[in-house]
């Protein structure tokens, strides 16, 4: 009993410690579970059934709340975490037996274990951003996601400064997104070409302005850049392994002609020796005429073989050379041609980007852009509205935003301009206020 006591107040002290510590450090304790998001109205979920593809679907949360999947029917699912939609749609397709297709046509009845089933977010709610910002409106929702990276998305905060009378906002916003794409691709493809010549470099997104619209624009371009870097390099191993094929077999036709050249000589040699002997029979009347010219031809014709081999270990060699030469031309033209092109990609990139900050310095003259200072002082107003219920929490810019939040930006004539990248300093004299459920 002693030792029993004793154990068990072991256990309770280091559970009392885990929990100390978990608090201490921030770390989810048993609470945890009730802050997980629950699931609402626009959030698509995906079912899938290991060993049945045809089970997999996607189905999005109805206005009224509820899931409706195959072979699990309808499913109450807004307000409910997912983990508790998961259980219920395991309980459902583990009760049941399901008729299951096979390739050749045929149809057996399978039951599904509840470890197989299993069930994921893949799109949530839209994020609403309205306000003082480049584009306001609906943006996609990313876990994690935070207020900063959302007005990032958004195009940052814009300046307060009023509008000139006389210029077009929409051909405005047309000159910048145009220049925008033309200088990312300019950039995006000397960041390649630098790739191809060897240069171990990440490409900087910080030193771009913020995108005309909403989206992993930037990505998409470095997306094809990759494409061509890696099937210029495909086709480059291509071409060298190619050369490098044709070497082997030069070698190897060169070492087989070597061999026979040595047999060649060796019976060129006896041949020479016969009609030496041939020649000297003859003479002494022991051989015919036409018996020493069935000997003269066959060392003739030997000694014709070896000269032939030898023309053709020649051409081999030059072959050789011609492959060696042609390989060393192929590294040689390749950074030539990358080095000429790399330097028409910098005058380009250096074109494009002017036109850039041309139409940006434009938009941002008539308050349409955001204005960029280095430092990044002057955090703007920002509320989050969450559910419609008003619950007054602070809030800063790497405060979590959830699925179907609209926050809200709002900057005042004296405040410097955002750029979504402040201070700690900055930061904490952010004047911000959260609306919860």
């Amino acid at each position: 009993m002693p030792r029993e006591t004793t154990r068990r107040r072991t256990r309770l002290w280091r559970a009392v410690l885990t929990l100390a510590a978990a608090f201490s450090l921030g770390l989810p304790g048993p609470g945890a579970r009730a802050q997980e998001y629950r699931l609402q109205a626009g959030d698509v979920i995906e079912m899938s059934v290991v060993g049945l593809p045809e089970m997999a679907t996607r189905s999005p949360v109805q206005i009224d709340g509820s899931l409706s999947l195959p072979a699990v029917g309808d499913i109450a699912a807004a307000g409910r975490p997912l983990s508790e939609v998961r259980e219920l749609i395991r309980t459902s397709l583990a009760s049941r037996l399901l008729l299951v297709y096979l390739p050749d046509g045929s149809q057996v009845t399978r039951a599904v274990d509840r470890d197989q089933v299993t069930a994921s977010v893949v799109e949530y709610r839209p994020v609403f951003v309205s306000g003082d910002v480049a584009q306001p409106g609906e943006h996609p929702f990313r876990p994690g996601m935070t207020v900063r990276q959302i007005i990032a998305a958004a195009g940052g905060v814009m300046s307060v400064s009023a509008n000139v009378p006389g210029y077009d906002p929409a051909a405005l916003r047309a000159d910048y997104a145009g220049a925008w794409h033309a200088a990312a691709a300019a950039g995006a493809r000397v960041w390649r070409i630098r790739r191809e010549l060897g240069e171990d470099l990440e490409f900087d997104h910080k030193a771009w302005p913020p995108a005309p619209e909403a989206g992993g624009v930037l990505d998409g371009i470095l997306s094809v850049e990759t494409d061509i870097l890696r099937t210029r390099a495909q086709n480059y191993r291509h071409e060298t392994t190619f050369m490098a094929e044709q070497l082997k077999q030069i070698e190897a036709q060169s070492g087989v002609l070597q061999r026979q050249l040595e047999v060649e000589k060796v019976v060129e040699q006896s041949d020479a020796e016969n009609l030496q002997k041939a020649t000297k029979a003859s003479e002494s009347g022991i051989l015919t005429q036409s018996r020493l010219q069935d000997v003269r031809s066959a060392a003739l014709f030997s000694s014709t073989r070896r000269l032939q081999t030898e023309v053709n270990l020649m051409q081999l060699e030059r072959r050789r050379t011609e492959v060696s030469r042609e390989a060393e031309r192929l590294d040689e033209g390749n950074r030539l041609d990358l080095l000429d092109e790399l330097q028409k990609a910098k005058i380009v990139e250096g074109r494009e980007r002017a036109r850039l900050f041309g139409a940006a310095e434009q938009l941002r003259a008539v308050g349409m852009a955001p204005a960029i200072t280095p430092d990044g002082v002057g955090i703007p107003q920002i509320t989050i509205i969450r559910g419609g219920a008003a619950a007054a929490r602070p809030a800063a810019l790497d405060s979590r935003i959830e699925p179907g939040d609209v926050i809200e930006v709002r900057r005042t004539s004296d405040e410097a301009a955002f750029t979504g990248r402040v201070t700690p300093g900055a930061q904490q004299g952010a004047r911000t206020t959260t609306v919860m459920q």
